[in-house]
């Protein structure tokens, strides 16, 4: 069931975990997968518009996107330094 919330402009056109996908479908409906919200198989994928990936830990090489790390679920997008 939809709600009249605004869809997050952070998650059109994202990656997301399977647990962030399914808190999106369940809190705006279809308006995920209409926005472009697409489903990853694990929590393990790109994040930042391609330019981090989902992962825990970082390497030391690496700085958490706190902004980009809502569409990894329980991992943190990992960008280079």
């Amino acid at each position: 069931m939809e709600n009249g919330m605004a869809f997050p402009p952070v998650y059109m056109m994202a990656i997301v975990s399977p647990q962030v996908y399914a808190v999106l479908l369940a809190t705006y409906g279809v308006r995920s997968s209409k926005r472009g919200c697409i489903l990853s198989s694990s929590d393990s994928h790109s994040c930042a518009n391609n330019r981090g990936w989902c992962r825990q830990p970082c390497f030391s090489h690496e700085y958490v996107d706190r902004i980009s790390s809502v569409v990894c679920g329980r991992y943190k997008c990992c960008r280079p330094k």
